[in-house]
């Protein structure tokens, strides 16, 4: 198995900044998105085709992984050596993220 490296993409980091401050202001459990984040995280270095087929979008390859407890989706797309986290959106959203 192949340990895939992560990165965040600008946007990616600038969601991720959101939700947590959300989470830290708004929720009786403000580690739970840190901590959902990292597990997912953990799971797409190894498996990173978990994740459903995303196709409402021009990026090729997108797909996105559902974060239950904090009810977010994770967009990313990858290849043999890395993950590229390129959103994380709110599923209660009627529509996905823009990407390009």
């Amino acid at each position: 198995m192949t340990e895939r490296r992560v990165r965040f993409t600008a946007t990616a980091r600038r969601h991720v900044d959101r939700e947590q401050a959300y989470w830290l202001e708004h929720r009786d459990y403000p580690d739970i998105f840190r901590t959902e984040l990292e597990s997912a995280i953990r799971i797409l270095t190894f498996l990173p085709g978990v994740g459903s087929v995303y196709s409402r979008t021009p990026v090729v390859g997108l797909r996105r992984l559902y974060l239950e407890k904090v009810a977010c989706h994770v967009y990313y797309t990858f290849d043999d050596s890395q993950v590229i986290v390129r959103a994380v959106w709110g599923a209660r959203r009627e529509r996905g993220p823009t990407l390009r």
